[in-house]
């Protein structure tokens, strides 16, 4: 099954007159661009994922990126060089699926609950989690919605389940399960989507009722980042699982595992940045490029940068680095692993950009 990615295609990004080349690997550090953003009075913005080799980098500051128009590198203090905040951007959602085929036993439905416990606790503080079963029958049957810094989660709906079909859809549930991340980003007005599919699975598809060519085509279709948990070693049946697989030893160490996916999907999430700035730019094309540069635990270097053309037309002085941006959605964007641009705001690129107090994002 080619379960190829599109996330490292690199294409144009247009986003109000802006475009992005993608993304940059050097020193070991790639950095992506998932949209940017150039506008009056001389407003630019990139949201970027940055991470080292398979490892997002989280934890980074301003200081870590360093912006060039032209080949020159800008006075961080003079163009206003900020890292904002994403959540007025972003819209994140993380999905877990738990497998309860073959009619689990009251002391195995109690581990599943234990072990989602630890992972929606491991989460809910920066994340909303969503938690559905599936088994051999169509659909996902819903195990509750837990908001980010709600209260804390309790999974006792998985302890009442009761399986009707001791088949397996595994498949299928994967299909429902991206299709549903979908349908919430569709329905925030956020214009950048993070999405995280983790999947849970004793066993192979059994059902037959989504094959392999149609589990194939709706993950190239999404850009949701995929993780799988299993017990025991043998993964095979998880290969959909691109963002990496979770083993547990045994089935009594499944809140470990279950936690330990946890800390990757924050991990994951963590690696976005929104990068901002006041450019000096006054009129014409620029070519500017964002260098991230950061020490390891060891002292060593590694950067990487990536880069991006934007529009200084009719650009002039009175910006603040703290407005929001406003990012559009595009036909032909690329995006990062697990993120894109999800939906765009009607706007005029010449039109000046609202005050920092103008939220309408997370309205």
């Amino acid at each position: 099954m080619n379960l190829a990615r599109a996330w490292l295609v690199r294409a144009a990004l247009l986003a109000l007159g802006v475009g992005s080349g993608g993304c940059g690997l050097l020193g070991g550090v790639r950095v992506e661009a998932v949209a940017t953003s150039a506008q009056k009075p001389a407003n630019v913005a990139a949201y970027l994922a940055v991470s080292a080799g398979d490892e997002p980098l989280t934890e980074l500051e301003a200081k870590n990126f360093h912006v060039y128009e032209n080949g020159q590198e800008l006075d961080a203090r003079q163009i206003q060089r900020s890292l904002l905040s994403r959540e007025t951007v972003t819209h994140e959602r993380v999905l877990l699926l738990v497998d309860v085929s073959g009619q689990p036993t009251p002391e195995q439905r109690a581990a599943y609950a234990h072990a989602v416990e630890a992972f929606v606790r491991k989460l809910q503080p920066s994340l909303s989690v969503s938690v559905r079963a599936f088994d051999g029958s169509p659909g996902l049957k819903s195990l509750g919605d837990f908001p980010r810094g709600g209260a804390a989660a309790g999974a006792s709906p998985l302890l009442k389940l009761n399986p009707k079909d001791a088949s397996r859809d595994l498949h299928g549930a994967v299909v429902a399960g991206l299709a549903e991340l979908d349908r919430a980003a569709q329905a925030s007005p956020k214009p950048v989507e993070l999405g995280t599919l983790v999947v849970f699975a004793n066993g192979p598809d059994l059902a037959g009722r989504t094959d392999e060519r149609q589990l194939d085509e709706a993950l190239e279709k999404t850009e949701h980042a995929v993780i799988g948990i299993v017990v025991g070693p043998d993964a095979g049946y998880l290969g959909f699982a691109r963002d990496g697989v979770i083993h547990a030893q045994a089935a009594d160490t499944l809140p470990i595992a279950f936690e330990e996916a946890g800390a990757r999907v924050a991990a994951t999430h963590a690696k976005y940045y929104l990068l901002s700035y006041c450019s000096p730019a006054r009129a014409g094309t620029r070519r500017a490029r964002v260098e991230v540069v950061y020490e390891d635990k060891d002292g060593g270097e590694h950067s990487g940068s990536v880069e991006f053309e934007l529009d200084a037309t009719g650009f002039g002085p009175g910006c603040n680095a703290e407005t929001l941006p406003r990012f559009e959605r595009q036909q032909a964007a690329a995006t990062a692993q697990g993120a894109r641009v999800n939906q765009s705001t009607e706007s005029d690129p010449a039109v000046v950009v609202p005050p920092p107090s103008t939220n309408e994002y997370a309205k």
